[in-house]
Parts: structure tokens; C-alpha cells; sequence
């Protein structure tokens, strides 16, 4: 294969490698644009050309309040409401082919702050490969609670479409994407001289900003002080029942009704195209399965 970039390339191709590495490493979907907003509750579908979440609707609707009631969920009460859980420090995350290596400090002096940064790495990509990696600083997840993931299970409407469950919200992200050349990179979280907050609040907050080796990847960042990003949520459908003469699984209960979704498109080659799937059409689809 010749030299590519992915700046060259249609950013689809590059926003559903990103997605199906970190689905592949996390069991979550990841937001190719986490400054657009992941809203706990929503349902619809992922879509095959881009890798966005199209969304048709949300549980916590006015529309949806007759659904609720019928799952036995008082839309009144705040049962089916999301929780939020303890802010984490951070989360790092790195795909197959990557692997997290010693960041030489010294070999970045120059880049003031870095030994004190709340969040840094070095990851290297192995040759010949598409790695991807995610970083999101002090994250707080959002979630539905199992008891309410076993109620809304039993929503027809549901029953054809993803919902959202989890959503992870942070004020810092960066996200890498390499192309095949191998690369060694570093990534920081660097926090610049505190500024004074307007009149009428005596505290001074630092302000932060990344810092990034990358010279051939693609790498996306974000910095607020609040937690406005949603970089990775969690995305499931109701399991389907099983048509085998086999025994009966166990009941299950609650979030186990549920599962994640595959991705909507054939498994994609290191450039971000879709890789021909070659079916045995000699192979009698009639024929029983092995029990």
C-alpha cells in the first residue's frame, strides 16, 4: 500500500476506524465530535456511512411519558432518572496494535509544564497498523439504573432501535488517530498560570491546554472548566431470543435483557475501507446446526 494520510481521506473513513477501535478495546461507542453533546436516554440508530448515533428519540420525552407508564416506570417519580457517579481522575484507553510506553520528560524539557501535567503517555503504534487512542481528564459518568434497564426492555419501540445508557462527561479530551508509519507520540495535559475569576468570586482557576508530539496522525482536543464533553457512551439494544433447540439460558434480569450493538459496516482495513466479505455460496444455509 502506498503513503496515505487521512487528511486525504473522507473524514467518514477516519471517524469509523476511530469508532470501531475503541468499541473493539471498550465495549463503548466513542464521539468523533465530543463538543456535540451524547444525551443519556436517547435511542435510534447508528448510522453506516459516518458512525453517528442518528437519534429518532429520548426516554425522558414528553412523547415517551405513555411508554413509561406501561413499563410500569411513574414518569413522575425520579426512578428512571439518570445518576451521575463519582468523578474518576482520569481514562486512558489505546486500541489493539498500540502499546503505552515510558515518556521521557527529559527529551520534552521544552515544553514547559509536562513533568507536572495532570494527564500524559506516550503510546507507540506497530507499523503497518491503525491505532487509536483516548484521553479524558477528571471524566463522571452518567447512567441508567439496571432496574430501569429491565423495565424499558419490554418497550416495543425500544426493542428496534440503540439506547444510550452511559455517557461520560469530562472538561479535557484529546483523541489520536494514527495512519501505518508507526508513529511514537506523547500527549499532556498542560495547565497554564491560574486566571482570576470575574468580580464577585475569589477563586482563581488554572486553564489548561494539550500539547501533542503527532506528526502524521490525526489528533482532536478540548478544554473547558466544566464538564461539557461527551467522548464515549455506552450504546445497547434489547437481546434478541434465541431460536435453538438447545436448553434454555438462564432468566435473565436487568441490564443482562440488553447487549451492544456491532458496528453497522463490514470490518474495516487499516485506511478505513470497508474490507469485501467473500460468502461460501456453496455452503446450504438449510442445513441444521450442530447442537
Amino acid at each position: 500500500m502506498g503513503l496515505w494520510s487521512w487528511k486525504t481521506q473522507p473524514n467518514s473513513r477516519a471517524q469509523r476506524k476511530f469508532i470501531e477501535l475503541i468499541l473493539d478495546r471498550t465495549g463503548k461507542y466513542a464521539n468523533w465530535d465530543p463538543p456535540s453533546e451524547i444525551q443519556i436516554g436517547s435511542y435510534g440508530r447508528i448510522d453506516k456511512d459516518t458512525g453517528n448515533l442518528n437519534v429518532e428519540g429520548n426516554i425522558y420525552s414528553d412523547n415517551f411519558k405513555q411508554f413509561l407508564i406501561e413499563a410500569g416506570i411513574n414518569p413522575e417519580s425520579d426512578e428512571h432518572h439518570a445518576k451521575d457517579c463519582p468523578d474518576e481522575s482520569e481514562f486512558k484507553t489505546w486500541s489493539k496494535n498500540v502499546k503505552c510506553v515510558d515518556m521521557n520528560t527529559d527529551a520534552q524539557a521544552g515544553v514547559p509544564g509536562i513533568a507536572a501535567a495532570s494527564i500524559k503517555g506516550s503510546w507507540e503504534v506497530k507499523k503497518g497498523t491503525t491505532g487509536a487512542v483516548l484521553l479524558m481528564n477528571n471524566p463522571r459518568m452518567r447512567h441508567i439504573t439496571p432496574d430501569v434497564l429491565g423495565k424499558l426492555a419490554s418497550i416495543k419501540l425500544l426493542q428496534s432501535m440503540h439506547l444510550v445508557t452511559k455517557v461520560f462527561y469530562c472538561p479535557a479530551f484529546s483523541l489520536y488517530l494514527s495512519d501505518t508509519s508507526g508513529e511514537k507520540i506523547s500527549m499532556a495535559l498542560l495547565a497554564s498560570a491560574p486566571v482570576v475569576e470575574p468580580v464577585g468570586s475569589l477563586e482563581a482557576k488554572a486553564s489548561f491546554k494539550w500539547w501533542t508530539s503527532t506528526q502524521t496522525g490525526l489528533a482532536r482536543h478540548g478544554c473547558k472548566k466544566e464538564h461539557v464533553f461527551t467522548p464515549l457512551y455506552e450504546l445497547l439494544h434489547v437481546r434478541q431470543p434465541r431460536n435453538r433447540r438447545s436448553s434454555p439460558s438462564p432468566e435473565r434480569t436487568g441490564e443482562q435483557l440488553w447487549t451492544v450493538p456491532p458496528v453497522p459496516w463490514a470490518p474495516l482495513g487499516e485506511d478505513g475501507t470497508e474490507v469485501p466479505v467473500y460468502i461460501n455460496d456453496g455452503t446450504d444455509s438449510s442445513e441444521p446446526e450442530d447442537e
